[in-house]
């Protein structure tokens, strides 16, 4: 299952309230205790990925008043859960790992048009780590497909050409991030 909260920063100050970062938990207690009933009901695990922004992350898991409050009988149950932080053009992070951007394909490689890019990250991640993908790879081919959003004044057309570049950049991305160890095959 994946959670995507949405806040709304402040225009001015571009903070989350901590109302609202109050709110996110309170959302994610509700979704964990849902699926907490359903792999009893089933005998089953599930893995519940969270994928905030930053500033949602900053109010609901950084401000002082706030944190993530599990009773121990709730970590005895069969949900796993993982968080990755949107980072804009930042990236990405986990608790292990710094996820960098991909290079954009445009003409002076600034965004056309960034509108969506979070959240068709966020549906790629989630997507690949039910496939199976760690997170590591689900991180670097949901960055790609953000930037490619990036690359576009709408949604980009999904033919081979998108899927090429999407390959392509998920490659950066792992390079970026081992280090320029591997060599990808497209």
């Amino acid at each position: 299952v994946g959670i995507e909260p949405i806040v709304f920063p402040d225009e001015e100050s571009g903070v989350v309230s901590e109302e609202n970062g109050k709110a996110v938990l309170d959302l994610i207690h509700i979704v964990e205790a849902a699926m907490n009933s359903s792999c009893e009901e089933r005998n089953s695990n599930k893995l519940l990925i969270i994928t905030p922004d930053r500033p949602c992350y900053d109010a609901a898991f950084l401000h002082p008043s706030q944190s993530i409050k599990r009773s121990s009988d709730m970590q005895q149950k069969q949900i796993l859960t993982e968080m990755v932080t949107r980072n804009g053009a930042n990236g990405s992070f986990t608790e292990e790992v710094a996820i960098p951007c991909a290079s954009l394909r445009t003409a002076d490689g600034t965004p056309v048009n960034p509108t969506g890019a979070g959240n068709a990250y966020s549906a790629a991640f989630v997507t690949c780590r039910a496939h199976g993908d760690t997170v590591l790879d689900a991180a670097a081919l949901a960055t790609a497909v953000g930037a490619v959003v990036c690359e576009y004044d709408h949604l980009p057309p999904w033919s081979w050409e998108v899927l090429e570049r999407i390959a392509e950049a998920a490659c950066e991305v792992k390079q970026r991030v081992r280090g320029n160890i591997i060599a990808c095959k497209l």
